[in-house]
């Protein structure tokens, strides 16, 4: 007795249709995909921007002097040390300790190019291009030291009806380094600049 044939997998336009569903919702995704990306920049730049300050004021107390942070446009490498050009909006920075004499010398204990994973990345520091701290840990600024992270070329800031999810680092007066989010205002929010 001869049993009937069924056709067993998919048909051509089955696969097709599969194929087509399959290319709508990756490029529905694409878009958040890429602000993810974009966002994930200033995150990381962030951090890396927090723990280089953090460092500096390490390296001031582990030293008993005087240790700061520079933003500059000039290359972080040991021979700009001394003639680093602060920038308030340098794309690199150095930490780098001062000699006690006058005027100090200085001694670049680490660098970091914007070359190095952050060239979109922007760091304003407003009227700051450096923040310095003593052997105490305290920095040198009168009042809080605010450095806005950002990501202009794929971007505004949420704050100004934008989709980048911008970020501030702050250095209080006693040396406390944080990273808060300008647009959470919500009071007792870990998050907030205040």
């Amino acid at each position: 007795m001869l049993k009937p044939r069924t056709n067993s997998g998919f048909t051509l336009i089955e696969a097709l249709v599969a194929m087509a569903i399959a290319a709508v919702l990756m490029g529905m995704a694409l878009p958040s995909l890429i602000e993810y990306q974009a966002n994930a920049k200033i995150r990381s730049a962030a951090t890396n921007f927090s723990a280089a300050m953090q460092f500096a004021r390490t390296e001031a107390i582990r030293l008993n002097g005087s240790a700061g942070l520079i933003l500059t446009s000039d290359a972080p490498v040991t021979a700009n040390a001394n003639t680093a050009t602060p920038s308030t909006t340098g794309p690199n920075w150095m930490v780098r300790s001062a000699s006690a004499a006058a005027p100090p010398v200085y001694t670049l204990i680490q660098g970091k190019a914007a070359t190095d994973g952050m060239s979109q990345v922007l760091i304003d520091g407003g009227a700051l291009s450096s923040v310095n701290f003593n052997g105490l840990g305290a920095s040198d600024q009168a009042g809080i030291a605010s450095f806005n992270i950002s990501n202009p070329g794929a971007g505004t800031c949420v704050a100004v009806g934008g989709s980048m999810r911008c970020l501030r680092v702050q250095v209080t007066v006693g040396g406390q380094v944080r990273i808060c989010d300008p647009v959470v205002t919500t009071a007792g929010d870990s998050r907030t600049c205040s």
